[in-house]
């Protein structure tokens, strides 16, 4: 199998989940959050959200910055550009 799919993949299955596609609409309509904004947000338990912003890590849609104790996390705008690429050429 290509491998471009299976990058592909690994993104679609992050977007497969409402509260992973809320998660990255906030992101989206801000610079940046830090994970105790985004727990205050979506109103549910740091730990839930943690998760959902890991599988959203792991598949490249967030990128992370820590900044002391904090972690903020980010879009990575260029991958959801190559992710509507991808889309598209179907």
């Amino acid at each position: 199998m290509d491998n471009q799919f299976e990058k592909m993949a690994k993104v679609c299955k992050a977007l497969g989940h409402p509260i992973r596609l809320n998660i990255l609409d906030l992101l989206a309509k801000q610079e940046e959050y830090y994970c105790g904004d985004i727990v205050s947000l979506v109103g549910m338990a740091q730990s839930t959200v943690s998760h959902h912003l890991k599988i959203l890590k792991d598949s490249g849609l967030v990128e992370t910055e820590e900044r002391g104790t904090f972690v903020c996390y980010r879009v990575r705008r260029e991958k959801m550009e190559e992710l509507s690429k991808f889309l598209l050429a179907f």
